[in-house]
């Protein structure tokens, strides 16, 4: 709790010095304007809705990318975990392209997709595909052998295994991995938006910056920062519950 309020007064303090060097002629409040004229702009814009439908468009196709990352990742990370051959197969395909940046391959997917949703959508999909892929394989891997060997005594067959065995045992680091994508495809789906795009938070973000709509530009910041602490909170709260009997990623963390 303490830490908390540290930081709130943290950051009130940082706000107090960027209006008073504004005001004052510090710093040019052409580029740096006043936090109360950035705040009644921001005001402005979420009562017309302008600003929730552009985060909005955002969020959905982060989602998208994400949802569709881990119903890929997550079962393959597993096989990859349990399976020596099957990750003998996977592994080399894996090391090269994972350290690939993901906006690399934004201009060969709209090469490919064009700039509708789609591009981004897959472009989302491969920043968040390769950390939940890894979390999944390292928790499966880490599951004791007697897990397996139980269940294997008991008829269970692999797919059972995979799913009401390792999976639950992987739990934490599937959710690590999940927490880790996250930001990063929250990051990525705005950064396709301003390569690409004819809407969405990180479009307008860049049009006002090109039309030197200032206070609106940090508007829009503004926006997207508050909807990447709720998303991580969100994210922080729900693998918390769902990973709490295991003792890992709690809320509290």
């Amino acid at each position: 709790m303490l830490g908390r309020c540290s930081g709130i007064v943290v950051f009130l303090a940082l706000a107090g010095t960027w209006e008073a060097a504004s005001r004052l002629g510090v710093v040019s409040a052409l580029y740096f304007p006043p936090v109360t004229v950035i705040a009644a702009t921001f005001g402005k814009l979420a009562a017309s809705g302008l600003l929730p439908a552009q985060v909005g468009l955002t969020l959905a196709r982060a989602l998208a990318g994400l949802a569709l990352a881990a119903l890929c990742a997550v079962p393959l990370g597993l096989c990859m975990g349990v399976s020596r051959r099957f990750r003998g197969l996977l592994s080399p395909l894996v090391e090269v392209l994972r350290p690939v940046p993901p906006p690399a391959i934004i201009p060969a997917a709209m090469l490919f997709l064009g700039i509708g949703d789609g591009m981004k959508v897959f472009v989302v999909f491969f920043a968040c595909f390769f950390p939940i892929l890894i979390g999944a394989a390292d928790g499966a891997r880490a599951v004791a052998p007697g897990f397996r060997l139980t269940a294997a005594a008991y008829g269970v067959s692999r797919p059972d295994a995979l799913l009401r065995v390792i999976l639950p045992a992987a739990g934490p680091s599937v959710a690590a991995g999940l927490r880790t994508a996250v930001p990063m495809g929250l990051i990525v789906a705005v950064l396709s938006e301003m390569i690409g795009a004819t809407n969405g938070i990180g479009h307008y973000i860049l049009r006002m910056q090109r039309t030197f709509a200032i206070p609106e530009m940090y508007a829009g910041v503004a926006a997207l920062g508050l909807a990447g602490l709720c998303c991580n909170a969100a994210a922080q709260w729900g693998l918390g519950r769902l990973t709490r009997w295991s003792g890992g990623d709690r809320p509290g963390d």
